[in-house]
């Protein structure tokens, strides 16, 4: 797991993260590495039909997101994204 470096993720309540990307991973939006004066962290929940027993999460600069127009627009946009890695993952 330790080559994945879009989305980290919670198995229990704790704190911390049980997989943590690493702080400088690329943006979703314009692929630099995301820094500490311009983060914004996502949230999800994989969508499933049992319980899902991880909750996901991935950061992309707060300006990329906040800027959402055609020149960062995504087709399916970046939840989808992420969902999309974490099933071939198998996670």
């Amino acid at each position: 797991m330790a080559e994945q470096i879009f989305y980290g993720y919670f198995e229990g309540e704790g704190a911390e993260p049980d997989f943590s990307p690493p702080r400088d991973a690329p943006c979703l939006y314009c692929g630099k590495p995301v820094h500490a004066d311009d983060v914004r962290t996502h949230n999800l929940m994989y969508s499933a039909s049992s319980y899902a027993k991880r909750s996901y999460f991935y950061r992309t600069h707060k300006s990329c997101d906040e800027a959402k127009g055609p020149a960062h627009e995504l087709p399916n946009g970046t939840d989808h994204i992420i969902l999309e890695m974490i099933a071939r993952n198998g996670d």
